[in-house]
């Protein structure tokens, strides 16, 4: 962690020992770090030039105690620095970037579209704007995956963790082709419907920003894509994915509203959030995010007032 810092791991793993330590020798440090004397003890006067360590006595650097400097401060410098370069890195991708738009504008494309060719390229572009969600991505899934497949987008597990609400319309062919894998994204948190038919592959990521191929053709669907950003422009098309979205059926035995019974269900016979997603095969972050949406929906600001607005619902439908 601390190479962030330009510590290697020698450096690291010997200050990490000292401040458990609290003052130690080299060659204590040296067994603990199982690493060679002299080496620990170039390492240490290296900490030393940084701040980090100071020597207690004077002599060789192996016979001598050490002692570290609070991590707090010591670190906090050396992170402040690092902070500061990450300011003028920041200042310097506006400017790229200001330098960008102008040089795009230019070719009377403005800002609002982008242009990948290749499906290496294609890829890249979207497991960034991916990465980058905030809120939501609603993706259209026609026909089999070209640019990235299901099970080589490991990025979308750490998106759903950040709380990032995912829908995906599929065709009956995708779900005959990656039952298991989107299965597995709806036990993660993800949310799958299926369509008869969808009309083009699409990616709409926190309706700001929308990834679509230039051609229908399947011979050159992966060949070209087109990045929008203009606000109306995929407004349209974040309209188009909620009319499919509303048309589509939830993926058999997995739909969210059955979800969401079932942990009303547990919550009311007393069991905990663990429990419950172990029950319903799901990870407990899963679990809080439907139980906040639950009290959204029913206006409750405790978990104890969802209770009773479900157990007044319950006692309705039962009615």
């Amino acid at each position: 962690m601390l190479h962030n810092l330009d510590l290697d791991r020698s450096q690291e793993s010997v200050y990490r020992h000292l401040v458990e330590a609290g003052t130690a020798t080299a060659e204590t440090l040296a067994r603990a770090c199982a690493l060679e004397l002299p080496h620990v003890a170039a390492t240490l006067e290296e900490l030393r030039a940084a701040g980090l360590v100071t020597r207690l006595g004077t002599g060789r650097a192996e016979a001598l105690w050490w002692e570290p400097a609070p991590p707090q401060l010591a670190l906090g410098a050396l992170l402040a620095v690092r902070q500061d370069e990450l300011r003028a890195v920041s200042a310097e991708i506006a400017k790229l970037d200001a330098s960008y738009r102008t040089t795009v504008a230019r070719r009377g494309s403005g800002d609002s579209l982008e242009i990948v060719h290749g499906p290496e390229n294609i890829r890249h572009r979207f497991l960034q704007l991916q990465r980058g969600a905030k809120r939501e991505v609603l993706n259209l899934s026609k026909g089999p995956a070209v640019a990235v497949r299901r099970e080589d987008n490991p990025a979308e597990l750490t998106v759903i963790e950040r709380g990032v609400r995912i829908r995906v319309v599929v065709e009956p062919a995708v779900v005959e082709q990656d039952l298991s894998l989107l299965t597995l994204g709806v036990s993660l948190g993800e949310e799958v419907r299926v369509a008869a038919e969808v009309p083009t592959k699409l990616v709409v990521v926190d309706r700001e920003h929308a990834l679509l191929p230039l051609h229908q053709d399947p011979d050159d669907i992966a060949e070209h894509a087109a990045i929008v950003h203009a606000p109306g422009v995929v407004g349209a098309l974040t309209a188009l994915f909620e009319q499919v979205w509303q048309r589509a059926r939830p993926l058999n035995g997995h739909s969210r509203g059955e979800d969401d019974r079932a942990i009303q269900s547990l919550m009311l016979a007393g069991l905990t959030d663990e429990a419950i997603a172990q029950r319903i095969n799901t990870s407990v972050r899963t679990v809080h995010r439907r139980i906040r949406r639950m009290m959204d929906r029913t206006g409750a600001a405790t978990r104890f007032q969802l209770g009773w607005h479900l157990r007044d619902e319950a006692g309705e439908e039962s009615g």
